[in-house]
């Protein structure tokens, strides 16, 4: 059974966001339950609301785009 597969996702989501901020991806994120969307990603652009599938989304695309070069450098992984 992966990790992925559990009922929290709100707390795998926050930890992709964690990821993302750590590396600078993001510049900071704020969750508040009680809001119509509660992730609040804050990016060069502004603060961006999100719901918990949108910021999901968001946190896969970005990590993708953030660390996709470092599944295709065939090179520098030694294969």
């Amino acid at each position: 059974m992966s990790i992925w597969a559990s009922d929290n996702r709100n707390g795998h989501v926050r930890e992709a966001l964690t990821l993302l901020l750590s590396q600078g991806v993001i510049d900071d994120f704020r969750i508040s339950p009680e809001d119509e969307f509660p992730f609040r990603i804050q990016v060069p652009a502004g603060i961006v609301p999100m719901t918990e599938h949108q910021a999901a989304h968001f946190a896969l695309g970005a990590v993708t785009a953030h660390f996709g070069h470092l599944a295709r450098d065939s090179e520098g992984a030694g294969f």
